[in-house]
């Protein structure tokens, strides 16, 4: 006989729970004893489980001999379950949506706590920069002051599909646009004609004399990350203050008023 369990799994029974409630519906009523052997579970795991089925009002319970029995409920009880969860759903869904705002608002105040957070490696960059892009406000500008480091081969997954495709989203998502600033280096200008190809992305040579190795900085709003790569070591630190980031978008707004297209 074909079993039950993976569909009744996808109404939400556990899997567990699914199995125990098909052995009631060929067998029922049943002692616990019984269905523990039917199921090969102890007898402790499946009187939980029924405890949950009889909450979902999918079993109840009778005698037989003073021995307790177990009892499915016809197919009714399992639309009343469904309609319940999508009650649930529904309610959940009016919860949040009258919490939206206050969510927001308590979001938006704790970006003005200063706070300084440091890491190292290529994780951390990540999740520093998640965040960046994630915090950033709609239609926000974002500038980048790097040296070459993206070009090694150690940085490839920067251009992989399911990284790009993760900022692509959420740099869409909020309308981000990107000033990058580089250094005139040969392996920088032979990627001009790429860099002019990007999205949202203007590109401009630091002047000649102007010159940063082992370093990059990105400023959006009111959150500045630096990062160091002095002997190939990755160390970084993230300033999330407004007065800070202002001071340092500002200093970048200088360089790139003084850099060339």
């Amino acid at each position: 006989m074909l079993s039950l369990i993976p569909q009744l799994t996808k109404l939400g029974l556990s899997g567990h729970e699914a199995a125990v409630y098909e052995v009631l519906l060929t067998q029922s009523p049943a002692s616990a004893t019984t269905i523990a052997k039917k199921c090969q579970m102890s007898r402790s795991s499946v009187y939980t489980l029924l405890h949950g089925l009889i909450g979902k009002g999918l079993v109840s319970t009778t005698y037989k001999n003073t021995v307790k029995q177990f009892i499915v409920e016809d197919d009714g009880a399992l639309e009343q379950m469904i309609k319940q969860e999508q009650e649930d759903v529904k309610t959940k869904q009016e919860v949040f949506a009258s919490l939206r705002i206050s969510l927001r608002d308590r979001a938006q105040t704790a970006l003005h706590v200063p706070q300084v957070i440091s890491f190292e490696g290529q994780a951390g960059f990540k999740k520093a920069y998640l965040a960046m892009m994630r915090q950033a406000k709609l239609h926000s500008l974002m500038y980048v002051l790097r040296d070459e480091f993206v070009w090694e081969s150690a940085w490839a997954f920067i251009f992989q599909k399911e990284w790009h495709e993760r900022i692509k989203r959420l740099k869409t998502e909020k309308d981000v646009q990107t000033r990058l600033l580089t250094n005139r280096s040969t392996e920088e200008r032979k990627k001009k004609a790429w860099y002019a190809t990007r999205k949202g992305l203007e590109h401009r040579f630091l002047p000649k004399e102007q010159v940063f190795a082992q370093f990059a900085l990105y400023a959006v709003d009111d959150m500045v990350t630096i990062l160091s790569f002095e002997k190939g070591n990755l160390v970084g630190i993230q300033i999330t203050n407004q007065l800070l980031a202002r001071n340092f978008l500002q200093m970048v707004e200088l360089l790139w008023s003084a850099s060339k297209k």
